[in-house]
């Protein structure tokens, strides 16, 4: 979903290449001013039941890349799950030092590919990303309430939100800013909790019996400083209208 936005947005004042796993091959070798790298595993039950595989797909591929093509500027797209603590503000900050040991699989294999970046890329940009919201939602509370799922969180949950549109524009930004070998946190000021969705959207609300509460709020004081983010329910309101005019 991000990688086909990012195409789509950045496509309309820069040259962009598309490279997935069907054309890695006819890329490699090749030089690029900027890779933005919005690959990886994007599922943290399923990498905490498979953690050998979510080593390969999020950062064995990230160490690929770092060798596979030459850039300038290497961007990252990476997780709230580097921190022991995504809920709470005054925990997550990109200076935050942080135990591996207190990570998941999910969350230790995005900070693992942070440093692999941080190692091997002269230049670059890590975005630590709330959950997105984009044209081919296809997974997450959102789409689970459009869809009429059953949720795998219950209604104490809270989340931020942000738009793919908006970390297009954070990229320009910070790329015209040239911004060089920083962390930025990214998302909606302020949660929303399902109950908001719902109501929204105009849906029913179903929550699994398994479901527990999610927190995710990481502190955004430096991004901030260099780009003006709207709140988390209001780049849900705007998907939830755009969903309903399609």
């Amino acid at each position: 979903m991000l990688g086909s936005d990012l195409v789509r947005y950045l496509g309309e004042t820069q040259t962009v290449f598309a490279i997935d796993r069907h054309n890695y091959a006819d890329f490699r070798g090749r030089h690029f001013d900027v890779i933005v790298n919005a690959n990886g595993n994007s599922k943290r039950f399923w990498a905490d039941q498979n953690p050998a595989q979510d080593f390969e797909f999020s950062t064995a591929s990230v160490v690929q890349s770092c060798f596979d093509f030459k850039f300038g500027t290497y961007i990252y797209i990476s997780s709230p799950d580097v921190y022991a603590d995504p809920g709470s503000p005054s925990a997550t900050r990109e200076q935050e030092s942080v135990d591996p040991q207190q990570l998941s699989p999910y969350g230790f294999h995005k900070r693992l590919a942070e440093e692999v970046v941080r190692h091997y890329a002269a230049d670059f940009v890590i975005l630590r990303s709330a959950a997105l919201l984009g044209a081919k939602l296809a997974k997450g509370i959102v789409y689970d309430i459009l869809q009429g799922n059953a949720l795998y969180v219950n209604l104490d949950t809270r989340i931020q939100f942000l738009s793919t549109q908006a970390v297009a524009e954070i990229i320009q930004s910070l790329l015209a800013r040239k911004t060089s070998r920083e962390i930025f946190n990214m998302g909606g000021i302020g949660t929303v909790t399902p109950s908001e969705i719902a109501a929204w959207a105009g849906k029913p609300i179903q929550v699994r019996a398994d479901a527990a509460a999610q927190r995710y709020e990481m502190n955004l004081d430096k991004i901030k400083r260099v780009y003006a983010l709207k709140t988390s329910a209001e780049y849900v309101q705007e998907f939830m209208a755009g969903h309903k005019s399609a």
